[in-house]
């Protein structure tokens, strides 16, 4: 087994990044996003608001095209449901890293975690009724899992 200490670990967490890193943080955190929205664009029920905002910009007969050339047989509900969700949210918190440069401030912090905070709150506050939706341990898991995974890439 590995011993690595605190002040090993906190160097890995808060290293600061190359501009080149951090346009390639940047890049893929926007391809993580765009598989993400290609899911819902693909798979999702057409019931959805982002359906009418492409029909407004003329954009439904592309999207009916792209919809036929995808099989969603053996496509499972997580990853219709779920995984978007995971996938956004770890985007947005690669894209914040990018952005603040590995920082060790408090506000780094605040803007990286915010949002999967507030994903995690909205999900339980779903459960006990005080937010509109339905509570699903799927995105709570694929929520923590980006989360996970985040810290994960930023300790190697």
């Amino acid at each position: 087994m590995i011993k690595m200490d605190l002040a090993i670990i906190k160097k890995r967490f808060f290293r600061e990044y190359s501009l080149k890193v951090r346009i390639g943080k940047s890049f893929l955190s926007l391809l993580i996003l765009c598989t993400g929205g290609l899911i819902y664009i693909g798979f999702r029920n057409k019931s959805l608001l982002m359906f009418d905002w492409f029909n407004y910009l003329g954009l439904t007969q592309q999207i009916d095209i792209f919809r036929s050339k995808l099989n969603s047989e053996g496509v499972y509900g997580w990853v219709i449901n779920s995984l978007p969700d995971g996938l956004w949210l770890f985007a947005y918190m690669f894209l914040v890293d990018a952005i603040w440069n590995g920082s060790k401030s408090i506000s780094s912090f605040f803007f990286i975690y915010y949002l999967p905070f507030l994903a995690l709150l909205s999900e339980f506050l779903q459960y006990i009724g005080l937010v509109p939706g339905v509570f699903d341990w799927l995105d709570v898991a694929s929520y923590l899992l980006a989360i996970l995974l985040f810290m994960i890439i930023k300790l190697i």
